[in-house]
């Protein structure tokens, strides 16, 4: 928990990226190339439908494109200008190629500080990838902090977990608070949040579900018991931009396609958040966790 306080304390310095030459070129984690294959998924939907990629997309696209080329050189160089720039977008792709070693030496410190940025601009998703990261080994396993960035995201808990909620703007209180708590419970806690929050984080990343041209909401339950997450999804087609045109058959097959793809992504996605970390014992019988998002596509 000290090392929580020192956390919050910390400033974040805004420097660039690349420090000395960059990793060698490593092979993608199964999540950060799914999601960041959404990502170029979706400019490509957005670029036959007309609609034109911000400054800070087409910065995030730079990079993505020199990963998938495993130009990790190119990947650095292209990571610094969008980082001078100060796009959130970019600051966040730097945190999880640090988190997840992806041309970038792993280094946790670093990705949790880029993250941090990323959340200080309320950039969305950046508070819940640090409640997932600060759970695992990696992170260190700082337990105070996963769940204060769990309750600053509001990533769905249990009623249990969310009592100090409240104290989240003054870090003494908040961690004297934790240590009244019954033993086991800030591991139970934290254990739900890291595992809803890993999904959160993807879900609430800008353009998601705008890769598949769908739009709506997402539901997520989460039941310790049966080691799963249910999702529900209730999702429509995205408002197609004036001037492209298709017939009736064509949309309707590319609508299934498309649910069918995100579908399958997020059924992946959820699984893996469960697999990525260990049950306690003694959870508590019955507790669980719902959440719902809306997914938009940005026009």
């Amino acid at each position: 928990m000290r090392r929580f306080a020192v956390m919050m304390l910390a400033c974040v310095a805004p420097g660039v990226l690349a420090q000395g030459a960059p990793a060698s070129p490593t092979e993608p984690s199964r999540q950060f190339d799914a999601a960041r294959g959404a990502e170029l998924d979706n400019w490509q939907w957005r670029a036959q439908r007309g609609v034109e990629m911000s400054e800070p997309e087409k910065a995030v696209q730079a990079v993505l494109e020199a990963v998938t080329q495993r130009d990790c050189s190119a990947a650095a160089t292209r990571l610094n200008a969008g980082l001078a720039k100060a796009y959130p977008e970019v600051v966040v792709l730097a945190g999880a190629m640090y988190e997840e070693g992806i041309c970038l030496k792993p280094n946790w410190q670093r990705a949790a500080s880029l993250y941090e940025r990323a959340a200080a601009a309320k950039h969305p998703g950046a508070a819940a990838r640090l409640a997932a990261g600060y759970a695992s080994p990696a992170g260190g396993r700082d337990l105070a902090a996963s769940l204060w960035w769990a309750l600053r995201a509001r990533t769905a808990l249990p009623s249990a977990c969310t009592q100090v909620t409240p104290l989240v703007d003054n870090p003494d209180r908040f961690v004297a608070a934790l240590k009244g708590w019954p033993a086991g419970q800030l591991g139970h806690c934290v254990y739900m949040g890291a595992v809803m929050a890993t999904v959160q984080a993807e879900i609430e990343a800008p353009g998601l579900a705008a890769a598949y041209g769908l739009e709506g909401t997402v539901r997520l339950s989460f039941v310790p018991e049966a080691s799963r997450i249910d999702i529900t999804e209730d999702l429509s087609p995205a408002v197609v931009p004036t001037g492209v045109l298709s017939d009736a058959a064509t949309r309707e097959r590319d609508l299934r396609a498309a649910r069918t793809a995100l579908s399958g992504y997020l059924r992946q996605l959820a699984d893996r958040a469960v697999k990525r970390y260990e049950r306690p014992a003694a959870l508590p019988a019955g507790w669980r966790a719902d959440a719902e998002h809306a997914v938009r596509v940005s026009r």
